[in-house]
């Protein structure tokens, strides 16, 4: 008698949550009273797994109880990896130490078996007959039960292929038998902390993508440091990829979406190990403000190149990050200073500090998490959405409050601290331009921010630094209350950033460069630093600009392939590019795909030199916002600098519209005139309704609520039919979005749902097909 765990393969992966892990445990535990051994078949399904950073903790409680299992009963548990064994939870169950693993013939290997590949073997040789020999990835393969005549068919591929002989029957004899036995070394023991894991860098690992990669690729290269680049699916064909010589790897994580690739915490650490790398820097985003994965690294002997785990859950919570301001006499926005548990609760606070107020999640970032509400009626509402919005994009749906400044500047103070106790403070930028509280442009210095203010943001920002012992390079962010001529801590960043290079440009320090050498556990009390003129970074982005349901200009994600691109080559300016001829923007990422940074001898040089950069700067293939930049550099209110944060959305109206539209939409790619009548089916009066850009279809605005639209419903030019998640943002898709809107598609006509042709959560290339309609009135 054996327990006996099959996984449901129709099921699609993406399932294992806290309440899977939950049923496992329980079976565990019920053999281990019965005294009977497990055998278990397991499978993802294929890499569109939606597990998710959640998945986790789940994959922890699992693997933790698996070791329980085996050393207080002695029992066997026996899996057979089998089909697409590619997801985060499944491959850590096929990958626990103390498991007999066995794979079916021909089955594609999960993100641990990727690990073992060389960087030189082919993508598509992950299938479990190449990895059979390779010491640590399995106790080895059997034939698979069900695809009689697969091994032939392998051998007709490649003669040389390990073919297996024994059958799942066999092994489980054996195994049963005791003859069967998994081999384990012993590791050391050792109690790793912050200080132990410092040392010479040699073989550092990138934990980043995009520009991010590109740069701290570049830095590593230029001081002499091998470098092991982790990268996802999308990203095997990367510009950062190309960069690498022959000392370094790649290694692909497998996956798509950050949650199948970039926040696999432990598939990255073991990729560490595998390959060697003594270091690791997170980058900027995914993990790189997560203290849990520094500990992870650290425990397990990597030298984590950041701040102690201790700093980064100070300041990393936001809540935590007020407190501690508070305790040391850094002004903060007036406020809850605490994390609020109901919707009522923040109610009271809001009105004992008056509206407007701003509603923010403790873990939030890059806009997310955060909704400005006005007054008393909005609170419940606004509330249960940024709860929501947090939990879905941070695992934590903690909030707290503050006070709305509605006129500001958003000022940035860059820190370095070694671990000697040196701090020295670099300079500070301005990020006042921003849309949707994503920066569009950054410079050295601000226009508006009085001297005294500047110099009480230096000192607040180094004892910040120095009341969390923080080490590394970290940025502290202040708002600047235009109304009140006062500044307010907003929070600290302990991580790169992304406009870090603006800094690095007038002060002569390598930023990032120090970031190495800290790490080592070199100080920086000799390095020299300036103020040299002025410099702006200018972030480009693939999108194009549309108008939304209320005539107001949007943005929407343009990712495709990108068919010519070239950069001026410059003293003044540096160029931080994640693309390039023949590459893919891929919609599983953020949209910026190039930084633009330029050096001037003042703000008026350095806005000219900047225009001058995008004039000579061509991409085609896809849209890009290069003709927005220029049109915000030539503006009299940015030139003249008096703005707050609210300059773009307000800059934006004042624009001609149709011609940014035009100009945003144009790509270079010569393309005949589009016959709108191929959207008329033939011999019916039906109209296809075609995908306007690339991305993931969903069909539902949340997985507990109904389908936007279902075969039947009666549609206008504005009903949302379905929502395309591109580069981190959901698009509404309607009638006046897709190709025939105004021409096929009117505004005073009726339409009809014949068919819908996506299944939720598929990805679809623009030109695919949504949906199917009729013209009813």
């Amino acid at each position: 008698k054996v327990g006996a765990l099959i996984s449901n393969v129709s099921f699609q992966a993406g399932a294992f949550d806290m309440a899977g892990a939950e049923k496992l445990c329980a079976l565990l535990i019920d053999c281990a009273k019965q005294g009977l051994p497990i055998v278990a078949l397991v499978s993802s399904g294929g890499m569109q797994t939606k597990e998710g950073p959640t998945s986790l903790f789940s994959m922890a409680i699992v693997n933790d109880r698996i070791t329980n299992f085996i050393a207080e009963t002695g029992l066997p548990i026996v899996i057979f990896g089998f089909g697409d064994c590619t997801g985060g939870s499944q491959a850590s169950f096929v990958t626990h130490p103390l498991v007999h693993t066995y794979y079916f013939s021909g089955t594609d290997m999960p993100f641990a078996g990727r690990v073992v590949v060389p960087s030189f073997l082919p993508s598509m040789a992950t299938t479990s007959n190449y990895l059979v020999n390779t010491p640590g990835a399995m106790q080895g393969l059997v034939k698979h039960p069900l695809a009689e005549g697969l091994d032939e068919k392998l051998r007709e591929v490649d003669p040389n292929v390990e073919i297996p002989t024994d059958s799942i029957a066999d092994v489980v004899e054996r195994v049963l038998a005791g003859t069967a036995s998994v081999e384990i070394e012993a590791p050391e023991e050792k109690i790793y902390r912050t200080i132990d894991c410092m040392g010479e860098i040699e073989k550092v690992l990138i934990h980043a993508r995009g520009c991010t990669a590109v740069k701290l690729i570049r830095i590593a290269q230029k001081q002499g440091r091998r470098v092991l680049l982790v990268q996802s699916d999308p990203d095997m064909d990367s510009v950062a990829v190309d960069m690498l010589t022959e000392q370094d790897e790649v290694v692909c994580l497998g996956g798509q979406t950050p949650g199948e690739s970039y926040l696999n915490a432990h598939s990255v650490v073991a990729i560490a190990h595998n390959r060697g790398a003594d270091s690791l820097h997170p980058g900027i985003g995914f993990l790189s403000e997560n203290a849990a994965f520094a500990r992870l690294c650290r425990s397990n002997g990597l030298n984590f190149i950041g701040p102690k785990a201790t700093s980064m859950d100070t300041m990393g919570n936001k809540s935590n990050a007020i407190n501690t301001a508070v305790a040391n006499n850094v002004p903060v926005v007036p406020g809850s200073h605490g994390i609020l548990t109901s919707a009522e609760a923040t109610a009271k606070v809001a009105e004992e500090i008056g509206y407007p107020v701003m509603l923010k999640a403790v873990h939030g970032g890059g806009g997310k998490g955060i909704k400005v509400v006005r007054n008393g009626g909005e609170i419940k509402a606004a509330f249960s959405n940024v709860y929501s919005e947090a939990r879905s994009a941070f695992g934590n749906g903690d909030l707290y409050l503050e006070k709305f400044v509605e006129s500001m500047r958003h000022i940035e103070i860059q820190i370095l601290r070694d671990t000697h106790g040196v701090t020295k403070i670099l300079g500070l930028r301005d990020c006042t331009v921003q849309r949707n509280n994503q920066k569009v442009l950054e410079e050295s210095g601000s226009t508006m921010l009085p001297k005294n203010l500047q110099k009480e943001a230096f000192k607040h920002a180094e004892n910040l630094a120095e009341a969390v012992d923080y080490f590394g390079a970290g940025t502290v962010e202040f708002i600047y209350d235009l109304k009140s001529n006062a500044i307010y801590f907003m929070e600290m960043n302990t991580r790169l950033q992304v406009e870090h290079p603006v800094t690095e440009w007038t002060c002569g320090v390598s930023i990032v460069g120090k970031q190495y050498e800290i790490a080592t556990g070199a100080t920086i009390k000799d390095i020299k630093f300036q103020n040299n003129g002025f410099s702006i970074e200018a972030r480009i982005t693939a999108e194009k600009a549309r108008l939304d349901s209320k005539g107001k200009i949007d943005f929407q994600p343009t990712p495709g392939l990108v068919t010519e691109c070239k950069f001026p080559v410059r003293d003044d300016m540096e160029v931080i590019a994640a693309v390039g001829a023949g590459k893919t923007i891929s919609p599983f990422y953020d949209s910026m795909i190039a930084q633009l940074i330029v050096h001037g001898k003042d703000r008026k040089d350095a806005i000219k030199r900047l225009l001058e950069a995008l004039d000579e700067t061509c991409i085609k293939g896809v849209s890009t916002n290069i003709s927005l930049l220029k049109r915000i550099l030539k503006d009299k209110t940015f030139v003249k600098g008096d703005y707050d944060t609210n300059y773009l959305p307000v800059f934006l109206d004042t624009l001609d519209k149709d011609a940014l539209i035009k100009e945003m939409a144009y790509t270079g790619v010569e393309k005949g005139e589009s016959d709108l009548k191929d959207l008329l089916i033939p011999g019916t009066d039906e109209i296809k309704v075609i995908s306007p850009m690339t991305g993931i279809y969903y069909a539902t605005p949340s997985p507990n609520e109904p389908d936007f639209v279902k075969v039947g419903d009666k549609i206008v030019l504005s009903n949302t039919l379905c929502q395309i998640e591109a580069m981190k943002l959901f698009t509404h898709i309607s009638l006046s979005s897709v190709p025939g809107s105004g021409e096929i598609f009117t505004a005073k006509s009726e339409y009809e749902v014949v068919r819908v042709n996506q299944a939720n959560s598929a990805q679809v290339n623009a030109g695919d097909l949504l949906f199917v309609v009729k013209l009813t009135s």
